[in-house]
Protein backbone atom coordinates (compact mmCIF):
# COMPACT_ATOMS: atom_id res chain seq x y z
CA UNK A 1 0.00 0.00 0.00
CA UNK A 2 1.29 3.56 -1.08
CA UNK A 3 1.15 6.38 1.86
CA UNK A 4 -0.83 8.72 0.81
CA UNK A 5 1.01 11.98 -0.76
CA UNK A 6 0.67 15.04 2.22
CA UNK A 7 2.20 17.81 -0.39
CA UNK A 8 -0.67 17.85 -2.24
CA UNK A 9 -2.66 19.87 0.21
CA UNK A 10 0.27 21.50 1.05
CA UNK A 11 1.28 22.94 -2.28
CA UNK A 12 -2.41 23.28 -2.84
CA UNK A 13 -2.68 25.88 0.46
CA UNK A 14 0.60 27.64 -1.05
CA UNK A 15 -1.00 27.87 -4.77
CA UNK A 16 -4.32 29.04 -3.46
CA UNK A 17 -2.54 32.18 -0.75
CA UNK A 18 -0.33 33.09 -3.38
CA UNK A 19 -2.90 33.74 -6.02
CA UNK A 20 -4.77 35.35 -3.79
CA UNK A 21 -2.35 37.74 -2.39
CA UNK A 22 -1.10 37.97 -5.49
CA UNK A 23 -4.20 39.60 -7.21
CA UNK A 24 -4.75 41.74 -3.60
CA UNK A 25 -1.01 42.82 -4.95
CA UNK A 26 -2.05 43.64 -7.96
CA UNK A 27 -4.58 45.50 -7.39
CA UNK A 28 -8.25 42.97 -8.28
CA UNK A 29 -11.02 43.42 -6.97
CA UNK A 30 -9.74 45.35 -4.38
CA UNK A 31 -10.58 48.75 -5.46
CA UNK A 32 -12.68 50.57 -3.34
CA UNK A 33 -13.08 47.98 -0.63
CA UNK A 34 -13.05 48.55 2.95
CA UNK A 35 -9.03 47.76 3.84
CA UNK A 36 -9.70 46.47 6.91
CA UNK A 37 -11.59 43.76 5.65
CA UNK A 38 -9.62 42.93 2.86
CA UNK A 39 -6.59 42.67 5.28
CA UNK A 40 -9.04 40.53 7.47
CA UNK A 41 -10.09 38.18 4.61
CA UNK A 42 -6.16 37.56 3.29
CA UNK A 43 -5.48 36.77 7.10
CA UNK A 44 -7.78 34.19 7.40
CA UNK A 45 -6.41 32.45 3.75
CA UNK A 46 -2.52 33.11 4.70
CA UNK A 47 -3.86 30.97 7.99
CA UNK A 48 -5.54 28.35 7.08
CA UNK A 49 -4.26 27.73 3.09
CA UNK A 50 -0.71 29.07 3.41
CA UNK A 51 0.20 27.82 7.29
CA UNK A 52 -2.13 25.13 8.32
CA UNK A 53 -1.96 23.16 5.04
CA UNK A 54 1.82 23.08 5.08
CA UNK A 55 2.31 23.21 8.82
CA UNK A 56 0.32 19.33 7.97
CA UNK A 57 2.83 18.45 5.20
CA UNK A 58 5.88 19.41 7.18
CA UNK A 59 4.69 16.73 10.11
CA UNK A 60 3.86 14.40 7.58
CA UNK A 61 7.70 14.39 6.17
CA UNK A 62 9.11 14.42 9.06
CA UNK A 63 7.26 11.52 11.16
CA UNK A 64 6.18 9.28 8.08
CA UNK A 65 9.53 10.04 5.54
CA UNK A 66 6.67 10.09 3.07
CA UNK A 67 9.38 10.45 0.19
CA UNK A 68 11.65 6.91 1.15
CA UNK A 69 14.55 9.03 1.67
CA UNK A 70 15.00 10.24 5.30
CA UNK A 71 17.66 13.04 3.81
CA UNK A 72 14.22 14.28 0.96
CA UNK A 73 11.90 14.04 3.61
CA UNK A 74 13.56 15.94 6.27
CA UNK A 75 14.64 18.72 3.78
CA UNK A 76 11.05 19.15 2.11
CA UNK A 77 9.59 19.10 5.74
CA UNK A 78 12.02 21.92 6.47
CA UNK A 79 10.92 23.76 3.29
CA UNK A 80 7.21 23.42 4.24
CA UNK A 81 7.45 23.93 7.69
CA UNK A 82 9.13 26.98 7.26
CA UNK A 83 6.54 28.28 4.70
CA UNK A 84 3.89 27.14 7.09
CA UNK A 85 5.28 29.22 10.22
CA UNK A 86 6.02 32.06 7.46
CA UNK A 87 1.87 32.32 6.45
CA UNK A 88 1.05 31.95 9.88
CA UNK A 89 3.06 34.94 10.71
CA UNK A 90 1.88 37.02 8.21
CA UNK A 91 -1.74 36.03 8.71
CA UNK A 92 -1.17 37.32 12.53
CA UNK A 93 0.14 40.26 11.27
CA UNK A 94 -2.75 40.80 8.86
CA UNK A 95 -4.94 39.71 12.28
CA UNK A 96 -3.32 42.18 14.81
CA UNK A 97 -1.15 44.49 13.50
CA UNK A 98 2.50 45.64 14.35
CA UNK A 99 5.54 46.78 13.15
CA UNK A 100 5.68 46.64 9.19
CA UNK A 101 9.29 47.30 9.48
CA UNK A 102 9.90 44.26 11.16
CA UNK A 103 8.43 42.40 9.42
CA UNK A 104 9.80 43.29 6.23
CA UNK A 105 13.09 42.26 8.55
CA UNK A 106 12.09 39.17 8.91
CA UNK A 107 11.28 38.94 4.98
CA UNK A 108 15.21 39.29 4.38
CA UNK A 109 15.87 36.73 6.61
CA UNK A 110 13.38 34.47 4.69
CA UNK A 111 15.10 35.93 1.74
CA UNK A 112 18.60 34.49 2.62
CA UNK A 113 17.06 30.86 3.97
CA UNK A 114 15.21 30.40 1.08
CA UNK A 115 18.28 30.91 -1.02
CA UNK A 116 19.65 27.90 1.01
CA UNK A 117 16.78 25.73 0.06
CA UNK A 118 17.02 27.08 -3.54
CA UNK A 119 20.46 25.95 -3.35
CA UNK A 120 19.86 22.30 -2.25
CA UNK A 121 16.90 22.00 -4.72
CA UNK A 122 20.05 22.45 -7.55
CA UNK A 123 22.15 20.32 -5.86
CA UNK A 124 19.39 17.58 -5.65
CA UNK A 125 18.93 17.99 -9.54
CA UNK A 126 15.57 18.67 -8.55
CA UNK A 127 15.37 22.29 -10.89
CA UNK A 128 11.81 21.93 -12.32
CA UNK A 129 9.70 22.52 -11.19
CA UNK A 130 10.90 22.82 -7.04
CA UNK A 131 13.97 24.77 -8.02
CA UNK A 132 12.65 27.58 -10.56
CA UNK A 133 9.54 28.19 -7.77
CA UNK A 134 11.91 28.72 -4.98
CA UNK A 135 14.04 31.33 -7.30
CA UNK A 136 10.68 32.98 -7.89
CA UNK A 137 9.87 32.65 -3.93
CA UNK A 138 13.79 34.29 -3.49
CA UNK A 139 11.91 36.77 -5.86
CA UNK A 140 9.61 38.31 -4.02
CA UNK A 141 11.51 38.14 -0.43
CA UNK A 142 13.87 40.18 -2.18
CA UNK A 143 10.96 43.01 -3.19
CA UNK A 144 9.12 42.54 -0.33
CA UNK A 145 11.12 44.51 2.46
CA UNK A 146 11.11 47.49 0.32
CA UNK A 147 7.52 47.08 -0.78
CA UNK A 148 6.82 47.05 2.91
CA UNK A 149 9.26 49.79 3.61
CA UNK A 150 6.76 51.96 1.01
CA UNK A 151 9.60 52.26 -0.92
CA UNK A 152 7.34 52.36 -4.47
CA UNK A 153 4.09 50.90 -5.61
CA UNK A 154 6.72 49.18 -8.18
CA UNK A 155 7.84 46.55 -5.57
CA UNK A 156 4.01 45.62 -4.57
CA UNK A 157 3.18 45.09 -7.91
CA UNK A 158 6.29 43.21 -8.56
CA UNK A 159 5.77 41.08 -5.12
CA UNK A 160 2.42 40.14 -7.22
CA UNK A 161 3.85 38.96 -10.30
CA UNK A 162 6.10 36.89 -7.92
CA UNK A 163 3.12 35.41 -6.00
CA UNK A 164 0.96 34.51 -9.52
CA UNK A 165 4.19 32.67 -11.06
CA UNK A 166 4.78 30.94 -7.53
CA UNK A 167 1.56 29.59 -7.93
CA UNK A 168 1.81 28.59 -11.74
CA UNK A 169 4.85 27.03 -11.19
CA UNK A 170 3.80 25.09 -8.42
CA UNK A 171 0.94 23.52 -10.51
CA UNK A 172 3.09 20.58 -11.53
CA UNK A 173 4.43 19.70 -8.12
CA UNK A 174 0.48 19.83 -6.95
CA UNK A 175 -0.60 17.51 -10.46
CA UNK A 176 2.07 14.96 -9.19
CA UNK A 177 1.60 14.79 -5.64
CA UNK A 178 -1.77 13.91 -6.63
CA UNK A 179 -0.85 11.19 -9.04
CA UNK A 180 -1.22 12.99 -12.21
Amino acid sequence: MNPVNPEAIGVFGLIAAVWCFGLEQLGFGVKGGDHKEISKSLAYIAILFGGVTQLYTALHMYLFNITGNTDTSIYLGTVFGFFGLFWTLVGIFFLKGGDKKQIAHFFGIGFLLVVSFTVKALQLGLVWPLGVTLMIICALLFVLPPAWYGKGEIFTKIAGICNILIGICAIPIFLHAIGL
